[in-house]
């Protein structure tokens, strides 16, 4: 068993997104905080299986009416070809070309390219407004032969399922861990062994953090915003002292302590953030920073930890340098201090699973499409549950109000049930009472272990073998203004209702 870890006793694994725009935390929730125990953790570096790491900011609302998806003949034209033929940019078809005039419609495809094809691929496109020539980039290749020629079933059902998972009522970039299973693909769902910090932060308006970008002209210290490269994630117990660096001793153990890491190159600096996502000179998540420390050139950092996690940066002194860094930690403290996780390790929150098809044109609670004058028509429906009458999710078992956290979840108007990109049916997996359970399996079978819920079944009792399960870094990432009570996560998939 190649096993990760999780804060779920079952040891599942993940796949790395970013979310379709999910929502605030609700950091003052009950039930938001991090767990913080070391049940089923795995910090190794050795090969993982059954997920895709991605970032979701496509909102609810986009997904669910749009020129393409929601227009039956668009959504026809789509699912019965490739995509770079289709949208090329001088053949395309015009009709398909005419539809993106609805940004939301843009949005949708940049999405679908994503899922379906893999990094490294792209599909040029002409912006009908201003017949600037773009393109969507792919990404977790579930689907590699929509590029060219017409998907196949299972093809459409992977990549709605993908589609859904990645929605997120305000557009805000939260990455995510999607886990699933190809019995012919065993590793199309593959973890990261060690996972970098996010880059983009949904609180700067899912922009990329500036410390990120190139300096446009040569910086020197510690306390610039630009010049830095993102290492990797820790985890810590919250209120203890935690200590790293790249060759310097911890300020506070200048006499006695050891040197931590090393460094090659420029002369390198070090910050860390709290969480997963990296940080400026001046934000509140910035747990401390070095140029050097104790009467040396060599960084090192000595901080509380805060959340649970903390992720690293580094940067040489003078940016127009350059220089590489080996972050090592102090171990065997009342911290608990581990580095490089795995991305298992940081997405351990198992939400649910998402299934169906969102390519089925006879499927679709009403229709939105721009006519021959230009007009977007059909935008502002208000439609009660799902437009999309065959696509589903089901919740994980570990949240204390399934159903609130579902209406939240899939529905751009929670609180009226309204305009959702799917059907919630309730538990992916019922301890208490397997008969109630919406799947079969609570850990499918080709990567044992990884805690995606498999073959699952909709209302009318249709089988899908597709589904995709969600795994988040905390419970409350995706619930922008929702109640307390509906993203309460206990935990443990042992907990039985």
């Amino acid at each position: 068993m190649k096993s990760q870890r999780l804060t779920n006793t079952c040891g599942f694994q993940h796949f790395r997104f970013q979310a379709l725009a999910l929502g605030v935390l609700l950091l003052g929730a009950p039930g938001c905080q991090p767990d913080t125990s070391d049940e089923g953790l795995d910090t190794s570096t050795g090969t993982v299986e059954g997920g895709l790491r991605v970032a979701n900011s496509l909102t609810t609302q986009a997904l669910v009416l749009n020129a393409i998806s929601t227009n039956p003949w668009a959504n026809d034209l789509v699912a019965a070809g490739g995509l770079a033929p289709l949208f090329h940019p001088v053949t395309g078809n015009t009709y398909l070309r005419h539809q993106l005039r609805d940004v939301d419609a843009q949005r949708f495809m940049s999405y679908l390219v994503s899922c379906a094809l893999p990094a490294g691929n792209t599909v040029a496109w002409k912006e009908p407004l201003t017949s600037t020539v773009r393109t969507w980039e792919g990404k977790a290749g579930l689907c590699p032969q929509w590029e060219l020629g017409a998907p196949t079933d299972v093809c459409k059902r992977r990549v709605s399922a993908c589609l859904l998972a990645r929605n997120n009522a305000l557009g805000r970039r939260v990455e995510l861990s999607m886990r699933g299973e190809d019995p012919l693909q065993p590793t199309l769902f593959s973890l990261e062994t060690e996972t970098r910090p996010a880059e983009y932060d949904p609180d700067l308006g899912n922009a990329r953090v500036p410390s990120y970008e190139t300096c446009a002209a040569t910086q020197l210290g510690v306390s610039r915003d630009c010049g830095w490269t993102a290492d990797f994630i820790g985890r810590c117990t919250p209120g203890q002292t935690v200590r790293l660096g790249t060759g310097g001793k911890a300020p506070d153990q200048c006499t006695a302590g050891p040197a931590l890491g090393s460094s090659s190159g420029a002369r390198m600096m070090l910050r860390v953030c709290d969480g997963i996502i990296g940080c400026d000179q001046g934000s509140d998540r910035n747990l401390g920073q070095s140029q050097g420390t104790c009467a040396t050139t060599n960084a090192a950092v000595t901080f509380t930890c805060d959340s649970g996690f903390f992720n690293v940066m580094s940067a040489p002194y003078d940016s127009s340098l350059a220089g590489a860094v080996n972050v090592a930690v102090e171990t065997s403290t009342s911290a608990a201090t581990s580095y490089r996780l795995s991305e298992k390790a940081v997405y351990r929150v198992r939400e649910g699973a998402y299934y169906g098809n969102i390519f089925d044109s006879t499927a679709l609670a009403t229709k939105v499409f721009v006519d021959d004058t230009g007009h977007l028509v059909g935008k502002d429906q208000i439609i009660q549950g799902s437009v999309y009458k065959k696509m589903f999710s089901c919740q994980a078992p570990e949240w204390t109000n399934e159903a609130a956290y579902a209406s939240h979840r899939v529905c751009a108007l929670p609180g009226s049930g309204a305009n959702c990109a799917a059907k919630p049916v309730g538990d992916c997996f019922n301890y208490s009472n397997p008969l109630a359970s919406k799947c079969k399996k609570d850990d499918g079978a080709v990567v044992w272990g990884d805690g995606d819920f498999e073959e699952c079944y909709d209302p009318s009792g249709t089988l899908w073998n597709e589904p995709i399960t969600v795994f988040l870094n905390e419970p409350c990432g995706l619930m922008p203004g929702a109640p307390a009570d509906s993203c309460v996560w206990r935990g443990s998939s042992t907990s039985k209702k």
